[in-house]
């Protein structure tokens, strides 16, 4: 019987601290889940705290810590791209760039800069074409060009672009020839002297007017086609094909052109993009004995757009010179594209593009 007795007290002994090491471990978990709470809270209100305080670059989404680069001004240049002019100096700078035929089947660039960053060179600079003009419209940008075509330099005067012309007594100021280079592919400027346009065209006191892209992280590619690689052939050979390949470690593109990977030849470095628009437009009309082309870029049509390593398939519309070209994916919303830098190439007519 005392044998009986002295079992029950054990196992109540032992139930009793069973009991107080189950209520000491419901303390301690309750006491763990108090302390984590704020700090979760904390967390969480300092994301969103970082979120509203992102100064976000109007032209590129792009978060910056200068204030004064948020809505700067922008300045449009117009690139040579004749391969006597490669590699080309500052595009790795450019926010925007745009890329199309001109005569003769080669293709120019038009590069837009709207940043406080030191481009130590940028160029060559070159002649302007009046369908550029409609994208210089839609930026109000300042223009810089070393002269164009009788049908650009009316339209110039007729769209009142803000003309940063080289070819005037002011040219000196803001551009300047590279002696080790040939002529005419040896204009340059940088980013002083298109800074020092700004502030005597008055524009650095200026918000600009024009209507800015949608930009997200959590952005409409996340549905998109898996895409490595996607290739443009403008024309007759491959001297100014190009291609975009997806590097998944940087999560941008590298771009090729004529087979090779182009670089800046400030850094002597691939130029990695962010966003690609490829815009088809009408084909094109050559007008003259010196093939001078019209392009249409007023209008709608169809049009890709990559980004994060995915495709979307959808529209482009402008219905007039001073409205911005806007992106449509399938279902018609407006497409929005991943913060930074985005190159437009703009396809006249059914020509080959692959996507591999």
């Amino acid at each position: 019987m005392k044998k009986i007795m002295k079992l029950k007290k054990i196992k109540r002994q032992f139930l009793i601290r069973a009991g107080l090491w189950l209520a000491l471990l419901v303390i301690i978990i309750g006491v763990f889940f108090v302390l984590k709470q704020p700090k979760e809270i904390n967390e969480a209100s300092l994301t969103k705290e970082t979120a509203q305080s992102c100064l976000m670059r109007k032209i590129d989404g792009v978060c910056i810590e200068n204030k004064e680069s948020q809505d700067l001004w922008p300045v449009a240049l117009m690139i040579d791209n004749n391969p006597e002019a490669w590699p080309q100096n500052g595009l790795s700078q450019a926010q925007v760039v745009y890329n199309t035929l001109v005569e003769g089947g080669t293709t120019r660039i038009m590069a837009v800069f709207a940043s406080t960053e030191k481009i130590k060179k940028i160029g060559p600079i070159r002649s302007s074409r009046p369908y550029y003009l409609n994208w210089v419209k839609e930026l109000d940008a300042l223009y810089g060009h070393s002269g164009g075509s009788p049908e650009a330099l009316e339209k110039i005067i007729k769209e009142e672009i803000l003309n940063l012309e080289e070819i005037t007594s002011y040219g000196p100021k803001y551009f300047y020839r590279d002696k080790n280079k040939l002529a005419p592919h040896n204009l340059f400027t940088d980013s002083e002297k298109i800074n020092r346009a700004r502030q005597d065209w008055e524009l650095n006191n200026k918000a600009t007017t024009y209507v800015a892209r949608k930009f997200n992280q959590n952005n409409s590619f996340a549905i998109g086609q898996e895409i490595k690689k996607i290739s443009i052939d403008y024309a007759a050979g491959q001297l100014f094909d190009v291609g975009y390949q997806y590097q998944t470690s940087t999560e941008d593109f590298i771009r090729y052109q004529n087979n090779d990977l182009q670089i800046d030849a400030n850094d002597k470095e691939a130029i990695k993009i962010k966003n690609i628009i490829v815009q088809i437009v009408p084909e094109e009309k050559h007008l003259d004995e010196l093939d001078r082309l019209s392009i249409e870029t007023i209008g709608t049509g169809t049009a890709m757009f990559l980004s994060q390593g995915k495709l979307i398939k959808g529209t482009w519309q402008k219905k007039f010179i001073s409205e911005p070209t806007k992106f449509f994916d399938s279902s018609q919303q407006e497409i929005i594209f991943t913060p930074g830098n985005i190159w437009i190439e703009i396809v006249p007519g059914e020509r080959e593009i692959k996507i591999e």
